[in-house]
């Protein structure tokens, strides 16, 4: 697909992707595959989303996770995980108005999360916060926008991740339960208890 930028370009975009068997981001008037996952990465991404759907239930928000797109300054993104509070149709691909959204880091898009998703996510006006989970280190980098600006905070190992964007505060021990990163694991020979 050939494409150029702006809202005729995504629309272009859209129509074409719909035709694909494969999911593809847009941006910058590139069309880039989706690609898999690793089992931390997806354990990671359905931790985040059962405890935000928990946490959320009678609010009016929605949880949605990699498989639905939205629309972040002229791009076209799938991100790992995002909270609206706008009404949604449940025919609908594009989720409206994100409020939060999180990103599972992976070599091949940690540049990216930190850098061209970044700034989309930060132009979005919807968007209050942006999460940026990484997946080989209980560390998160957490984004919040203010009167004066974003502001940064890293989150680290046993701290709790505060969503003031969504009212919903989640434990590191809780995203990274079922990892290897997860609190309750320990090293072979330190009084591991066997899997059942």
């Amino acid at each position: 697909m050939t494409a150029s930028r702006g809202p005729s370009a995504i629309e272009a975009f859209l129509a074409w992707e719909c035709e694909q068997p494969d999911r593809y981001e847009f941006a910058n008037g590139a069309v880039t595959m989706r690609t898999g996952q690793t089992l931390r990465h997806g354990t990671i991404t359905m931790n985040l989303m059962a405890g935000l759907r928990e946490a959320l239930r009678g609010s009016g928000c929605r949880v949605f996770v990699s498989s639905v797109k939205i629309i972040a300054n002229d791009t076209v993104r799938y991100p790992d995980l995002c909270v609206t509070s706008a009404r949604v149709d449940g025919k609908d691909d594009i989720v409206p108005a994100p409020v939060f959204i999180a990103e599972i880091t992976s070599p091949a898009t940690e540049a990216t999360d930190y850098g061209r998703k970044k700034l989309d996510y930060f132009a979005t006006a919807s968007v209050r916060q942006y999460a940026i989970v990484a997946q080989d280190d209980r560390l998160i980098d957490l984004y919040t926008r203010t009167d004066a600006g974003w502001v940064n905070e890293v989150v680290p190992d046993d701290a709790v991740l505060n969503l003031s964007s969504i009212g919903v505060e989640l434990s590191l021990d809780a995203i990274y339960e079922d990892t290897e990163l997860d609190a309750t694991r320990r090293p072979a020979g330190e009084g591991s208890v066997p899997a059942a």
